[in-house]
């Protein structure tokens, strides 16, 4: 009797997880994707190896971050997904963890933001360190 109940207690479960399942969701067509650049200053010098990453601002699972390493003179490359509003981080590890100077530009609280489009795809960003 208890195995029988257990067993109707699941089924309202199982087929919610199938419906999630066979929800439509419309995957990102390749073609959409963006390769965009741009150069990273900080206090008005190029920052090196920082990690840049876009962020979908809509929070689209199906387009995805997009991350790229500044290099010497604080300049990237990256392809994004689909052209889009995003959220830029900006972050270079200091002593083993996030750099107290660019906090204002780490996760879900970056004042950064692009529009990238076809015809948009450079994004310079002149950072300040953060007091």
């Amino acid at each position: 009797m208890r195995t029988y109940r257990c067993f109707m207690l699941m089924i309202p479960v199982f087929f919610s997880l199938i419906s999630l399942g066979c929800s439509e969701q419309k995957m990102v067509d390749p073609s959409e994707a963006v390769e965009i650049t741009g150069v990273v200053t900080l206090d008005g010098k190029p920052l090196q190896e920082a990690e840049v990453t876009f962020v979908p601002a809509d929070g689209d699972p199906l387009v995805g971050p997009a991350l790229a390493i500044t290099d010497s003179k604080g300049s990237y490359t990256m392809s994004v997904n689909a052209p889009r509003d995003y959220k830029i981080t900006v972050d270079r590890m200091s002593n083993g963890g996030p750099n107290p100077a660019l906090k204002e530009y780490q996760g879900e609280e970056t004042s950064l933001k692009a529009g990238v489009s076809k015809e948009d795809k450079t994004f310079n960003f002149d950072l300040t360190s953060a007091k």
